[in-house]
């Protein structure tokens, strides 16, 4: 089933990398949105892998849009042929999500613009979308489609092969003609090239919400932010780290929107204020999935090997800090 993205829970942080400037703003306390239990490792879910939460198909299952007004199916990833897709890195794949979008009425009409994302493994990592994909499907002219007809949209994506047999969740943006917000659409299944995976966990759990300062690499309630490594040299460092979120309930986050601030050594030098968002928005997160995502920022050269602590701020202005280490 499809719900809009206006009907979607508050938001909560999610994930991609744009680097912005300024200071995020508010210096509220840290809130416990939804408390976690204890432990640092993710836990399965109590549910078969092979039962999907309400809201999650399988791939070829038709989803209505705009009242029944359309369809939308997801075919599936195929895997393509090595070399099919330029700039591929070593020890990933190209693979083709087509989503097909039908014409219920009986007159030519618009169809909806899509828009894909797919999160891979227990933490969602984000798949990228191939550089020679061309105008994406975010970007695509409006398309007529005859009475009862259906058009084909396709989105090449790069997931490591690591990935093979891993569950994916493809989140399918529909947005119809005049209209702003999109309808959502999730499917799910494992990634093709490689046998199935054991039941995965999908649910992190972590550290009690709410305590005042988290290492790097544990959770804070529903919030995670990975450990920074470094790579290049002089001015031209580049630090790197994994911001998570884990959806605890049975309705889509809407996007992360979450600003991270960058502060290094005891001084609490400001580096870098971070949005992370998928390509050029705020990807929404399926039910009781999570959604991670790298984020990149310019290191100070100084500041290597030194402590760094790290602000994930919400939308609310709600604060989750984390320390550790610059590289």
């Amino acid at each position: 089933m499809s719900v809009r993205l206006r009907h979607a829970l508050p938001t909560v942080l999610l994930a991609g990398a744009v680097l912005i400037s300024g200071c995020a703003g508010s210096d509220s306390d840290p809130k416990a949105h939804q408390q976690a239990t204890d432990g640092t490792t993710p836990a399965a879910r109590p549910s078969p892998s092979t039962v999907l939460p309400n809201g999650i198909v399988k791939p070829g299952t038709p989803l209505a849009v705009g009242d029944g007004a359309w369809t939308v199916t997801l075919q599936g990833l195929e895997r393509l042929p090595s070399g099919a897709v330029a700039s591929v890195p070593a020890g990933s794949s190209a693979y083709r999500a087509r989503v097909t979008v039908a014409n219920q009425r009986a007159q030519v009409a618009t169809a909806p613009r899509t828009a894909v994302t797919a999160r891979y493994g227990a933490l969602g990592r984000t798949a990228a979308e191939a550089t020679d994909t061309g105008a994406s499907s975010s970007k695509d002219e409006p398309q007529q489609v005859r009475p009862n007809g259906s058009v084909d949209r396709d989105v090449k994506l790069v997931l490591p092969d690591q990935a093979q047999g891993l569950p994916v969740t493809v989140t399918v943006e529909a947005t119809e003609e005049g209209l702003a917000e999109p309808e959502l659409l999730f499917f799910e299944d494992a990634l093709p090239g490689g046998a199935a995976a054991s039941p995965d966990p999908q649910m992190p759990q972590g550290a009690p919400a709410g305590q005042s300062v988290t290492p790097l690499g544990q959770w804070n309630g529903q919030v995670s932010v990975g450990k920074v490594t470094v790579s290049g040299e002089g001015a031209s460092r580049t630090g790197s780290l994994e911001l998570s979120l884990v959806n605890r309930s049975g309705d889509p986050v809407p996007g992360l929107g979450t600003t991270l601030r960058i502060l290094t050594g005891q001084d609490l030098h400001l580096a870098a204020t971070v949005r992370p968002v998928y390509g050029y928005r705020d990807a929404a997160i399926a039910p009781y999935r999570t959604a991670t995502q790298t984020v990149s920022f310019r290191v100070p050269e100084t500041a290597v090997g030194g402590p760094v602590t790290v602000e994930a701020v919400d939308a609310g202005g709600s604060k989750v800090t984390f320390e550790g280490t610059l590289g």
